[in-house]
């Protein structure tokens, strides 16, 4: 039977995947568009809103019985899903097809991967989705009556254990999965307890998250890695958040509208997948940042669409291969 989708969740992860493309259009089309404001403010969101849905979305397919029953089986599929794609086009897709230069240094660039490198999203998604399984036991053997501070705890056992492999430098990109670990639970509980998803869609609640975002994006330092920064950033993801999900929630859009966005939504790694591609193909700096933010964002809104659409388009002509379907968007191989 065809799981029934989260209409709610299709929009959201529509709209988001549009301002991730949006992002590399700027960079790839805009003069200076490290600078534009439509980027910097786009940064401080765009990824944690993502892995916030990711957590939400695992919270309400992935049950106890689905994974344990064939753990084994879960953990393939994830790396056939993540780490295939993460792998198989920096790897194997870039140096033949992407490359201004015919050296490659193999070692060098798998290093660069395991660093957090690359399609970095997919490998941090990788290892945040084995956490929460691991949390999904604790919580399904200990926590049967469903409570939220047991569930905090376990998370908060788990942190710790991140923390320490992080102290001891064994991972050199934890700082990041320490920020996306935290946006990821944060949208597995919002799913498990309704209480907060009520909360977080209150009009006080997103008032002032709307307010706050309002007056501390603008303190926001564009590819600065600094604690006051980490601070402002998560300060600002956390209540975009809260602002997308309840708009979202609450929003009535135009039927055809609606129709496309949630199409990016339903194809959304695909789109992450392969936009850069598309854009890097098409990059041409033609107009300036300090162009007014308006139209600015107006004509890359447009361009995202377009490179969204061409990405789907791409991933449909490759997937007529049952081979490329599986080695560069992870699908599962059909007989």
């Amino acid at each position: 039977m065809k799981k029934e989708r989260i209409l709610y969740i299709d929009r959201l992860r529509g709209i988001n995947i549009l301002l991730v493309v949006m992002g590399h259009v700027i960079t790839g089309n805009v003069i200076n568009g490290e600078s534009s404001e439509i980027l910097v403010y786009g940064s401080t969101f765009r990824m944690p809103l993502f892995m916030f849905l990711c957590g939400y979305i695992a919270s309400k397919v992935m049950k106890p019985k689905k994974i344990f029953d064939n753990y084994g089986a879960f953990v393939l599929k994830k790396c056939r899903t993540l780490l295939v794609p993460f792998f198989v086009w920096p790897l194997l897709v870039n140096p033949f097809f992407f490359s201004d230069s015919l050296s490659f240094n193999f070692y060098e660039t798998l290093l660069e991967l395991i660093n957090g490198g690359g399609l970095w999203f997919l490998w941090q998604l990788f290892f945040v989705t084995l956490l929460y399984s691991l949390w999904l036991f604790l919580s399904s053997t200990f926590n049967t009556n469903k409570n939220l501070i047991k569930d905090v705890l376990f998370l908060l056992l788990i942190a710790v254990g991140l923390l320490a492999i992080w102290q001891l430098n064994i991972v050199v990109f934890m700082r990041n999965f320490m920020l996306f670990f935290v946006f990821y639970f944060l949208g597995v509980i919002v799913a498990k307890y309704d209480v907060l998803s009520k909360l977080i869609m209150n009009k006080i609640v997103f008032s002032l998250a709307f307010l706050v975002f309002c007056l501390v994006v603008g303190h926001y330092q564009y590819g600065m890695s600094s604690l006051n920064n980490s601070v402002i950033k998560f300060t600002c993801a956390i209540s975009a958040i809260i602002v997308f999900y309840t708009l979202i929630r609450r929003a009535t859009f135009n039927e055809f509208i609606d129709k496309n966005i949630r199409k990016f939504g339903v194809n959304s790694l695909v789109i992450y997948v392969t936009h850069y591609y598309v854009v890097y193909v098409f990059a041409t700096p033609f107009i300036s940042a300090e162009f007014n933010q308006i139209p600015l964002f107006l004509i890359c809104s447009l361009l995202s669409v377009m490179v969204a659409l061409i990405s789907i388009f791409i991933y449909r002509i490759l997937n007529f291969s049952n081979i490329l379907g599986l080695i560069l968007y992870g699908n599962k191989f059909q007989k």
